[in-house]
Protein backbone atom coordinates (compact mmCIF):
# COMPACT_ATOMS: atom_id res chain seq x y z
CA UNK A 1 0.00 0.00 0.00
CA UNK A 2 2.91 2.46 0.72
CA UNK A 3 3.54 2.19 -3.38
CA UNK A 4 0.54 4.03 -3.62
CA UNK A 5 0.55 6.93 -1.73
CA UNK A 6 3.08 8.38 -3.49
CA UNK A 7 3.06 11.63 -5.68
CA UNK A 8 3.36 10.21 -8.89
CA UNK A 9 0.38 7.51 -7.87
CA UNK A 10 -1.47 10.90 -7.05
CA UNK A 11 -1.21 12.40 -10.22
CA UNK A 12 -1.87 9.43 -11.89
CA UNK A 13 -5.36 9.07 -10.44
CA UNK A 14 -5.99 12.65 -10.26
CA UNK A 15 -5.76 12.42 -14.42
CA UNK A 16 -8.09 9.71 -14.72
CA UNK A 17 -10.81 11.07 -12.68
CA UNK A 18 -10.41 14.01 -15.04
CA UNK A 19 -10.47 11.58 -18.07
CA UNK A 20 -13.77 10.05 -16.77
CA UNK A 21 -14.77 13.42 -15.91
CA UNK A 22 -14.98 14.22 -20.05
CA UNK A 23 -16.21 10.77 -20.95
CA UNK A 24 -19.07 11.71 -19.16
CA UNK A 25 -18.98 15.08 -20.09
CA UNK A 26 -18.78 13.61 -23.89
CA UNK A 27 -21.60 11.04 -23.46
CA UNK A 28 -23.99 13.61 -21.80
CA UNK A 29 -23.49 15.71 -24.75
CA UNK A 30 -24.01 13.18 -27.56
CA UNK A 31 -27.00 11.33 -25.46
CA UNK A 32 -29.04 14.99 -25.98
CA UNK A 33 -27.50 15.97 -29.16
CA UNK A 34 -31.03 15.63 -30.77
CA UNK A 35 -32.81 17.49 -27.91
CA UNK A 36 -30.66 20.20 -28.05
CA UNK A 37 -30.55 20.83 -31.90
CA UNK A 38 -34.43 21.21 -31.81
CA UNK A 39 -35.03 23.41 -27.89
CA UNK A 40 -31.54 25.56 -28.05
CA UNK A 41 -29.76 25.40 -31.75
CA UNK A 42 -32.68 26.19 -33.29
CA UNK A 43 -34.19 28.72 -31.04
CA UNK A 44 -33.44 32.79 -31.44
CA UNK A 45 -30.57 34.22 -29.28
CA UNK A 46 -31.00 34.80 -25.18
CA UNK A 47 -29.30 34.66 -22.64
CA UNK A 48 -30.26 31.96 -21.80
CA UNK A 49 -29.15 30.31 -25.06
CA UNK A 50 -25.26 32.03 -24.74
CA UNK A 51 -25.37 30.54 -20.81
CA UNK A 52 -26.60 26.93 -22.12
CA UNK A 53 -24.05 27.05 -24.65
CA UNK A 54 -21.14 28.04 -22.17
CA UNK A 55 -22.14 25.58 -19.74
CA UNK A 56 -22.29 22.53 -21.99
CA UNK A 57 -18.80 22.87 -23.76
CA UNK A 58 -16.82 25.41 -21.98
CA UNK A 59 -15.81 22.45 -19.56
CA UNK A 60 -14.38 20.82 -22.30
CA UNK A 61 -11.76 23.50 -22.60
CA UNK A 62 -10.25 23.58 -18.64
CA UNK A 63 -10.67 19.86 -18.52
CA UNK A 64 -8.78 19.06 -21.19
CA UNK A 65 -6.32 21.01 -20.24
CA UNK A 66 -6.05 19.66 -17.10
CA UNK A 67 -5.76 16.62 -18.38
CA UNK A 68 -2.82 17.70 -20.79
CA UNK A 69 -0.75 19.29 -18.13
CA UNK A 70 -0.97 16.34 -16.06
CA UNK A 71 0.36 14.10 -18.10
CA UNK A 72 2.72 15.92 -20.52
CA UNK A 73 6.30 15.20 -19.68
CA UNK A 74 9.16 17.32 -19.73
CA UNK A 75 6.73 20.40 -19.02
CA UNK A 76 8.69 23.48 -18.06
CA UNK A 77 8.02 24.97 -13.82
CA UNK A 78 7.00 28.06 -15.39
CA UNK A 79 4.81 26.31 -18.22
CA UNK A 80 3.07 24.11 -15.31
CA UNK A 81 2.50 27.02 -12.99
CA UNK A 82 0.98 29.33 -16.08
CA UNK A 83 -1.15 26.71 -17.62
CA UNK A 84 -2.52 25.14 -13.89
CA UNK A 85 -3.46 28.82 -12.82
CA UNK A 86 -5.26 29.37 -16.30
CA UNK A 87 -7.36 26.41 -16.20
CA UNK A 88 -8.19 27.04 -12.46
CA UNK A 89 -8.80 30.45 -13.19
CA UNK A 90 -11.47 29.49 -16.02
CA UNK A 91 -13.16 26.61 -14.17
CA UNK A 92 -13.78 28.90 -11.65
CA UNK A 93 -15.47 31.95 -13.43
CA UNK A 94 -16.76 29.49 -15.89
CA UNK A 95 -18.63 27.70 -12.69
CA UNK A 96 -19.91 31.37 -11.74
CA UNK A 97 -21.19 31.96 -15.26
CA UNK A 98 -23.18 28.44 -15.01
CA UNK A 99 -24.50 29.56 -12.05
CA UNK A 100 -26.21 32.25 -13.83
CA UNK A 101 -28.88 29.63 -15.66
CA UNK A 102 -30.22 29.49 -12.03
CA UNK A 103 -30.00 33.30 -11.64
CA UNK A 104 -32.26 33.83 -14.64
CA UNK A 105 -34.68 31.35 -13.82
CA UNK A 106 -35.58 32.67 -10.16
CA UNK A 107 -35.76 36.18 -12.47
CA UNK A 108 -37.92 34.63 -14.76
CA UNK A 109 -39.87 33.21 -11.97
CA UNK A 110 -40.32 36.68 -10.41
CA UNK A 111 -42.19 38.43 -13.40
CA UNK A 112 -38.86 40.13 -14.27
CA UNK A 113 -38.56 41.82 -11.21
CA UNK A 114 -35.85 44.79 -11.49
CA UNK A 115 -35.51 45.20 -7.78
CA UNK A 116 -34.26 41.83 -7.74
CA UNK A 117 -32.26 41.40 -11.32
CA UNK A 118 -30.24 44.48 -9.26
CA UNK A 119 -30.12 42.22 -6.27
CA UNK A 120 -29.19 39.11 -7.79
CA UNK A 121 -26.93 41.33 -9.88
CA UNK A 122 -24.83 42.57 -7.27
CA UNK A 123 -24.56 39.71 -5.11
CA UNK A 124 -23.07 37.76 -8.14
CA UNK A 125 -20.37 41.06 -8.98
CA UNK A 126 -19.60 40.43 -5.38
CA UNK A 127 -19.24 36.77 -5.29
CA UNK A 128 -17.00 37.11 -8.59
CA UNK A 129 -14.62 39.69 -6.83
CA UNK A 130 -14.25 37.52 -3.95
CA UNK A 131 -13.49 34.97 -6.28
CA UNK A 132 -10.92 36.37 -8.17
CA UNK A 133 -9.30 37.76 -5.31
CA UNK A 134 -9.00 33.78 -3.94
CA UNK A 135 -7.67 32.74 -7.08
CA UNK A 136 -5.05 35.46 -7.71
CA UNK A 137 -4.22 34.83 -3.81
CA UNK A 138 -4.04 31.13 -5.08
CA UNK A 139 -2.31 31.03 -8.40
CA UNK A 140 0.84 32.83 -5.88
CA UNK A 141 1.02 29.95 -3.79
CA UNK A 142 1.75 27.58 -5.87
CA UNK A 143 4.57 25.15 -5.18
CA UNK A 144 5.31 21.46 -6.91
CA UNK A 145 4.01 18.50 -4.39
CA UNK A 146 7.33 17.26 -3.03
CA UNK A 147 9.15 14.27 -3.85
CA UNK A 148 7.29 14.61 -7.52
CA UNK A 149 8.91 13.52 -10.80
CA UNK A 150 10.82 15.85 -12.27
CA UNK A 151 9.70 18.27 -15.09
CA UNK A 152 5.95 16.92 -14.01
CA UNK A 153 2.79 19.14 -13.58
CA UNK A 154 2.49 18.36 -9.89
CA UNK A 155 1.44 21.92 -8.04
CA UNK A 156 -0.04 22.60 -4.56
CA UNK A 157 -0.87 25.33 -2.07
CA UNK A 158 -0.46 24.98 1.58
CA UNK A 159 -3.77 27.51 1.64
CA UNK A 160 -6.99 26.78 1.76
CA UNK A 161 -7.89 29.51 -0.45
CA UNK A 162 -10.46 26.93 -2.47
CA UNK A 163 -12.66 27.02 1.02
CA UNK A 164 -13.56 30.48 0.30
CA UNK A 165 -14.35 29.71 -3.59
CA UNK A 166 -16.66 26.89 -2.56
CA UNK A 167 -18.20 28.99 0.16
CA UNK A 168 -18.77 31.99 -2.35
CA UNK A 169 -20.50 29.83 -4.75
CA UNK A 170 -22.74 28.15 -2.18
CA UNK A 171 -23.86 31.01 -0.52
CA UNK A 172 -24.88 32.27 -3.93
CA UNK A 173 -26.88 29.41 -4.58
CA UNK A 174 -28.51 29.72 -1.43
CA UNK A 175 -30.22 32.60 -1.57
CA UNK A 176 -31.30 31.55 -5.18
CA UNK A 177 -32.83 28.33 -3.65
CA UNK A 178 -34.38 30.25 -0.86
CA UNK A 179 -35.66 32.66 -3.34
CA UNK A 180 -37.29 29.70 -5.32
CA UNK A 181 -38.59 28.32 -2.57
CA UNK A 182 -40.32 31.34 -1.23
CA UNK A 183 -41.84 32.09 -4.74
CA UNK A 184 -42.54 28.74 -5.03
CA UNK A 185 -44.77 28.23 -1.86
CA UNK A 186 -46.22 31.35 -2.97
CA UNK A 187 -47.33 30.30 -5.90
CA UNK A 188 -48.68 26.92 -5.33
CA UNK A 189 -50.38 28.58 -2.47
CA UNK A 190 -52.02 30.92 -5.44
CA UNK A 191 -52.74 28.02 -7.59
CA UNK A 192 -55.24 26.00 -4.95
CA UNK A 193 -57.44 28.99 -5.03
CA UNK A 194 -57.26 31.08 -8.19
CA UNK A 195 -54.96 29.37 -10.80
CA UNK A 196 -54.98 26.28 -12.08
CA UNK A 197 -51.77 24.07 -11.87
CA UNK A 198 -49.04 24.54 -13.92
CA UNK A 199 -46.73 21.42 -14.54
CA UNK A 200 -44.08 24.13 -16.13
CA UNK A 201 -43.95 26.09 -12.80
CA UNK A 202 -43.79 22.65 -10.72
CA UNK A 203 -40.58 21.78 -13.48
CA UNK A 204 -38.76 24.84 -12.35
CA UNK A 205 -39.18 24.25 -8.42
CA UNK A 206 -38.66 20.72 -8.65
CA UNK A 207 -35.07 21.45 -11.20
CA UNK A 208 -34.03 24.21 -9.28
CA UNK A 209 -33.91 22.16 -5.36
CA UNK A 210 -32.48 18.86 -7.16
CA UNK A 211 -29.98 21.16 -8.47
CA UNK A 212 -28.89 22.62 -5.37
CA UNK A 213 -28.74 19.34 -3.04
CA UNK A 214 -26.40 17.79 -5.54
CA UNK A 215 -24.11 20.77 -6.33
CA UNK A 216 -24.38 21.04 -2.00
CA UNK A 217 -22.89 17.19 -1.59
CA UNK A 218 -20.07 17.94 -4.30
CA UNK A 219 -19.16 21.32 -2.30
CA UNK A 220 -19.05 19.28 0.74
CA UNK A 221 -16.82 16.88 -0.62
CA UNK A 222 -14.77 19.25 -2.24
CA UNK A 223 -14.10 21.10 0.99
CA UNK A 224 -13.42 17.69 3.24
CA UNK A 225 -10.86 16.86 0.54
CA UNK A 226 -9.18 20.53 0.81
CA UNK A 227 -8.69 20.01 4.76
CA UNK A 228 -7.72 16.69 4.83
CA UNK A 229 -6.54 15.06 1.82
CA UNK A 230 -2.64 15.06 1.91
CA UNK A 231 -1.38 17.65 -1.54
CA UNK A 232 -1.97 16.78 -4.86
CA UNK A 233 -4.96 15.53 -3.60
CA UNK A 234 -6.84 18.44 -2.64
CA UNK A 235 -8.53 19.45 -5.64
CA UNK A 236 -9.33 15.61 -6.72
CA UNK A 237 -13.02 16.72 -6.89
CA UNK A 238 -13.13 19.60 -8.48
CA UNK A 239 -13.27 18.14 -12.44
CA UNK A 240 -16.66 16.19 -10.92
CA UNK A 241 -17.97 19.52 -9.93
CA UNK A 242 -17.38 20.98 -12.99
CA UNK A 243 -18.58 18.24 -15.10
CA UNK A 244 -21.83 17.66 -12.99
CA UNK A 245 -22.85 21.32 -12.86
CA UNK A 246 -22.39 21.83 -16.31
CA UNK A 247 -24.76 18.62 -16.90
CA UNK A 248 -27.20 19.35 -14.41
CA UNK A 249 -27.33 23.48 -15.41
CA UNK A 250 -28.01 21.92 -18.95
CA UNK A 251 -30.62 19.70 -18.34
CA UNK A 252 -32.16 22.52 -16.18
CA UNK A 253 -32.91 23.99 -19.76
CA UNK A 254 -33.58 21.29 -22.10
CA UNK A 255 -36.12 19.61 -19.16
CA UNK A 256 -37.39 23.43 -19.01
CA UNK A 257 -37.71 23.92 -22.61
CA UNK A 258 -39.29 20.67 -23.12
CA UNK A 259 -42.25 21.12 -20.54
CA UNK A 260 -42.85 24.41 -22.17
CA UNK A 261 -43.38 22.99 -25.61
CA UNK A 262 -46.42 20.90 -23.99
CA UNK A 263 -47.64 23.34 -21.03
CA UNK A 264 -50.99 24.18 -21.85
CA UNK A 265 -51.34 26.44 -19.08
CA UNK A 266 -48.67 28.76 -18.87
CA UNK A 267 -50.39 31.82 -19.60
CA UNK A 268 -52.59 30.64 -16.53
CA UNK A 269 -49.97 30.61 -14.12
CA UNK A 270 -49.50 34.69 -14.22
CA UNK A 271 -45.53 33.99 -14.22
CA UNK A 272 -43.66 35.25 -17.23
CA UNK A 273 -41.25 32.92 -18.13
CA UNK A 274 -40.08 33.98 -21.83
CA UNK A 275 -36.05 33.80 -21.02
CA UNK A 276 -36.83 30.27 -20.69
CA UNK A 277 -39.44 28.85 -22.54
CA UNK A 278 -38.98 28.49 -26.39
CA UNK A 279 -41.40 29.14 -29.15
CA UNK A 280 -44.10 25.79 -29.97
Amino acid sequence: MDGLNTPVYDLQLVSRIDVGMLTVLTYDTLLNVDQEYRLVWQSPWSIVKFLYLFARYSPFVDGALGVHIRTQLGITPETCHIMTGFARIFAVLGTIITELILTVRTYALYEQSLSLLSFLAVMWLAITGVNIWALVQWTGSLIPVSMSTANSCNLDSHQNIGITIYASILAGETIIVLLTAWKGLHTFWLSRSIYRHSQLITTFYRDGLLFYLAIFVILVVDVSLELQAPPGLKFIADSSLRAMQSILACHLVLHGRSVAREETYVEDSGIVLDTMSVPP
